[in-house]
């Protein structure tokens, strides 16, 4: 593996992830910690994050074009404030981005917000894997 120093902060690296969240051809999407039926997975991570002040996500997001695996790692110390690392691999490249100084309040808008956008992407491949799923099933017409 080689690791790259983008240079760039970390809400760059939320910026791409978003965006790949966003793309009509994702083929795969993957996150750890997974969430049991019927818990939200910023719940999971929430949780983490007040019972031990730090959280990481793992996300894998796949399209026919390149796949690539975020992780994010949140600490909050109460004397210190909080802190948001993270950094991609795509291949055999690692690719790092700058840590950024984050509020509590920030770290909740953030688990929110991508909570959502990842929860978006998901019902968007749940819904073409179905429409697939349907055509190969459908009988030809007579």
């Amino acid at each position: 593996m080689r690791i790259e120093r983008t240079g760039q902060p970390v809400s760059k690296l939320l910026q791409q992830l978003e965006e790949d969240l966003r793309r009509d051809d994702i083929i795969y999407l993957e996150r750890v910690p997974s969430p049991r039926a019927g818990e939200k997975y910023r719940d999971v991570v929430s949780r983490f994050f007040t019972e031990f002040g730090i959280a990481t996500v793992y996300i894998k997001v796949r399209s026919p074009s390149f796949e690539r695996r975020y992780v994010i790692n949140a600490k909050y110390d109460w004397a210190m404030g909080g802190v948001v690392e993270g950094w991609v691999v795509e291949g055999n490249v690692v690719r790092m981005y700058e840590p950024v100084a984050i509020s509590l309040s920030d770290i909740g808008k953030a688990l929110d917000y991508y909570g959502e956008t990842y929860w978006k992407a998901e019902e968007r491949l749940l819904s073409k894997k179905m429409a697939e799923a349907y055509t190969e099933e459908k009988p030809p017409a007579d």
